[in-house]
């Protein structure tokens, strides 16, 4: 469980996924002059941080800021476990089978991480309206936003996401003055096929 504490940064294997990912995107960058380059955010684990330093230094761009609200769950006592260990403690993790009860002692539960990132993505979505915002996180909040935004449980896709899959939303208001987040795309990791 790499929470704050137990998270040791990128393997190897982390570290050529995301050089392919900064490859493809120098080749076809994530922004344009229609929806220009607005900002780029980071969960605060150190395997979200370096996976933006090697993607970002290609495209010529920095790090706007990083944030412990792009995490994944809180892990609680569980932070640094194996998932053996994990399961032994504390038994089989189905954040879904029960969402509002935290994984471990000290944990957050899937609905209060959940509501953590959408309020934060939100919060920036409003900050960058019109531009094109990149956000380094984890499997985690990326289903948080297929949840809160589809009302779809992440289960129902029947995939995971990938480590660098890049989920594209397009950030449209309703009436009201709300969001209306649109899916573009979900989890395309065609860079890791090359």
């Amino acid at each position: 469980m790499g929470g704050h504490s137990g998270c040791r940064g990128l393997s190897v294997e982390g570290v050529l996924q995301s050089e392919r990912l900064s490859r493809r995107w120098l080749r076809n960058p994530p922004f344009n002059h229609q929806l220009p380059f607005g900002g780029a955010y980071s969960s605060i684990m150190r395997r979200a941080q370096e996976t933006a330093s090697i993607v970002l230094s290609t495209l010529g761009v920095s790090l706007s800021g990083a944030s412990c609200d792009l995490c994944e769950i809180h892990p609680g006592v569980t932070d640094g476990m194996s998932w053996k260990d994990v399961a032994e403690k504390f038994g089989e993790i189905d954040v879904f089978a029960n969402p509002d009860k935290p994984i471990a002692p000290g944990a957050e539960s899937w609905n209060q991480m959940r509501d953590r990132v959408i309020r934060f993505l939100s919060f920036v979505a409003r900050r960058h309206a019109g531009e094109t915002v990149l956000i380094f996180t984890h499997k985690g909040v990326v289903d948080a936003t297929i949840e809160a935004w589809l009302n779809v449980s992440p289960r129902a896709l029947g995939i995971g996401t990938s480590n660098t899959g890049v989920t594209t939303w397009l950030m449209q208001t309703n009436e009201h003055g709300g969001f209306a987040p649109v899916l573009i795309s979900y989890n395309d990791s065609s860079h890791l096929e090359l």
